[in-house]
């Protein structure tokens, strides 16, 4: 190999891991809401598999980074129910001012 040529440069599994959940910007964002969730064998024993051979550093960052790319990998769905969500928040919120409105006004 000649001094020009460069070797490619290697990733690592981690960085392909991510790569390929579509959570590659993971790592620069903060991670400060605890989530708690039960999940089957299977599944811990692959979060543990990717912990032991040094993908992650704990079952919470792999299961993070898994929850990341599945929401990544479908952005537009995931986009489309939050507007959803805060239609049907907004909506209660009417609800309950027009139901409090109702019941207060017949006790005055």
């Amino acid at each position: 190999m000649s001094e020009k040529e460069e070797k490619p440069k290697r990733t690592s599994l981690r960085d392909r891991v991510l790569q390929n959940i579509s959570a590659e910007g993971f790592e620069e964002e903060e991670r400060d809401i605890p989530v708690v969730a039960r999940m089957n064998k299977r599944v811990v024993e692959i979060l543990d598999s990717l912990v032991a051979i040094g993908v992650f550093k704990s079952r919470s960052e792999a299961a993070a980074a898994l929850v990341e790319g599945a929401i990544s990998s479908r952005e537009d769905l995931f986009n489309d129910i939050k507007r959803q969500a805060a239609n049907l928040s907004q909506q209660q919120d009417a609800a309950m001012k027009e139901a409090q409105e109702a019941v207060l006004g017949k006790l005055k």
